[in-house]
Order: structure tokens, then C-alpha cells, then sequence
């Protein structure tokens, strides 16, 4: 059907998809989930996977990590 996702800027994207994201959880009264730099790597490598899978559920466990007080 279709295949793997597609980035079209490096880094942009996923800047502007977490600014939208901090957005809506903060609209929502929810603290604001900041990826630490030194787990970048990780969560790369966790994108690049969802990107070819579509499965989303490992970057959801890493951003639900990233959040405050867990």
C-alpha cells in the first residue's frame, strides 16, 4: 500500500512536530516534554524506525520517558 514514511528536512520536521506536540499538551494543562541532548541519538534512531515501520509504539515509550516527573 504505501511505504516508509518520508522526511523531507533532517532536522526541521521533527522540530516543528515537537513544538505542535508541546502545543497541544500544554493547551491541555500538561508539562511540555523536552528530548535531552544526550539521548539525540536515540531518539534518531527511534524516528528512523517508526519512519520504516509505521509502528509507533517505541517512540511513544521514549517521548512518555522524556516527559516530567517520570
Amino acid at each position: 500500500m504505501f511505504g516508509a514514511l518520508q522526511q523531507f528536512f533532517f532536522d526541521g520536521n521533527k522540530r516543528t512536530s515537537r513544538l505542535m506536540m508541546n502545543g497541544i499538551l500544554m493547551s491541555a494543562g500538561i508539562d511540555a516534554i523536552s528530548i535531552p541532548a544526550a539521548r539525540k541519538q536515540e531518539f534518531n534512531e527511534k524516528m528512523i524506525r517508526f519512519y520504516a515501520t509505521r509502528d509507533a509504539t517505541e517512540m511513544m515509550a521514549f517521548l512518555a520517558r522524556c516527559c516530567p516527573g517520570t
